[in-house]
């Protein structure tokens, strides 16, 4: 029960932390951000004041619950006016920047687990001497935030399988991969296969073997219910 109580904090704790990586990046670059439960929102810093943005908001204020191919035609052009407008005003300049927050999320996960995994390697004559401390357990958790590359791996490949659109890749490392120019499974393969060896390592190397079973069934169901309950009930109404 703690194990699982652990997974599921964790969950919840990863899932923000990597947001986080994405928000330090955008504010870092001038944006202005926004934290939501399973993602983010950067914008350039006074775009949600600009009068331009305030007329395209109050003209589609009655179709913002519409499917866009049955907004009126002209709501559409006016629309899509405004919108060029903006995109030159604010998004036209070449920059990397978006690339980069897109970066931070990752590179916040997989530094934070490295460390974690640092951590147990700087400690692992004292954990096979003494078992696993307190700081043991911290870095445990914590070199599993690498999890969230398998995980996000297995699931876009699940979903592809169960229902087929194209797309055997998803999230930010498809999208880095894209931003640089490589093959879209290039960023999701190599850091899902760098969580698998640390996961292994973790389980197989710092686990007691009488425990190794139980954490790993602890993983498996504190990982989903802290997943259904961050991204299905209390997430959507702490940070919608």
């Amino acid at each position: 029960m703690i194990l699982t109580i652990g997974f599921i904090l964790f969950t919840v704790i990863g899932t923000i932390s990597h947001e986080y990586g994405h928000i330090i990046v955008a504010k870092s670059f001038g944006y202005e951000t926004t934290l939501h439960y399973g993602s983010m929102n950067y914008l350039p810093k006074g775009y949600l004041e600009d009068k331009d943005v305030i007329a395209v908001r109050y003209l589609t204020k009655d179709y913002v619950d519409i499917e866009y191919d049955s907004w009126p035609i002209d709501i559409k052009e006016k629309t899509e006016e405004y919108n060029n407008i903006l995109q030159k005003r604010y998004w036209n300049k070449k920059s990397n920047s978006g690339l980069l927050v897109t970066v931070g999320g990752p590179l916040q996960t997989t530094l934070t687990g490295t460390i974690g995994l640092l951590i147990l390697i700087w400690r692992r004559k004292s954990i096979y001497k003494n078992g696993l401390k307190v700081l043991d357990w911290l870095a445990i958790f914590l070199s599993l935030f690498w999890l969230r590359e398998i995980f996000n791996l297995v699931t876009s490949i699940g979903g592809e399988l169960i229902s087929p659109n194209g797309t055997w890749f998803s999230g930010d490392e498809l999208h880095i991969s894209q931003g640089l120019n490589l093959w879209s499974g290039t960023i999701p393969l190599i850091l899902a296969t760098i969580g698998i060896v640390i996961t292994i390592y973790v389980v197989f190397r710092i686990i007691p073997k009488k425990i190794r079973l139980t954490f790993i069934l602890s993983g498996f169901i504190g990982g989903i219910v802290g997943f259904i309950l961050w991204m299905n009930i209390i997430g959507p109404k702490i940070l919608p």
